[in-house]
């Protein structure tokens, strides 16, 4: 046998170990059981999402602002609409802005604009000009800042209406965070 014979035979005597030693170690390893720690319901924190509304503040003759927590069993948009919305007419009755009653309202978005379905008793509400244009923008501030749209065009009890009180409505309202 010649010497190159030899030394490949060797070589590859020294591969086919090593490749077996390597595998009896992969195989070792692989008997090894980790566990992996699933959540359990008591481990799923449920995340808690905010959102600021704004109110009139009609001795200021401006829009405050105040955070409020959404219903985190809602997932699609005009649920978290009428969650915002309903939240907001609490803290108008809360403020005495409106008279507690129950008000009827709608909201669903199509091509990035929503519509507002307000009853005619919520803007009816308002003394002066000042006032209702605060309470529109009450509104659509608080359902566009969460996003998800462009504008709010509002209907009164189910139809375009020019005006409930003082101000013309026949036309979308854009977010106005300096009123």
């Amino acid at each position: 046998m010649s010497n190159k014979l030899k030394i490949f035979l060797i070589i590859l005597a020294i591969l086919a170990i090593f490749t077996g030693v390597y595998s009896n170690k992969l195989n070792e390893r692989s008997k090894t059981v980790v566990a992996i720690s699933t959540p359990t319901s008591e481990t799923i924190q449920k995340t808690e999402i905010s959102t600021p509304i704004f109110f009139p503040n009609l001795k200021e003759g401006t829009l405050s602002k105040e955070d409020i927590l959404l219903n985190s069993n809602i997932s699609n948009n005009e649920d978290i609409l009428k969650d915002i919305i309903s939240q907001l007419l609490k803290k108008l009755e809360d403020k005495n802005i409106l008279k507690k009653e129950n008000f009827k309202y709608e909201v669903y978005i199509k091509n990035r604009t929503l519509y507002l379905d307000l009853d005619s008793k919520v803007l009816s509400s308002a003394k002066t000009p000042q006032e209702e244009l605060l309470l529109i923008y009450s509104f659509v501030n608080s359902l566009l800042t969460p996003g998800g749209a462009n504008d709010v065009v509002l209907l009164i009890n189910g139809s375009q209406t020019e005006k409930v009180n003082f101000i013309n409505i026949s036309k979308s309202y854009k977010l106005n965070s300096n009123i």
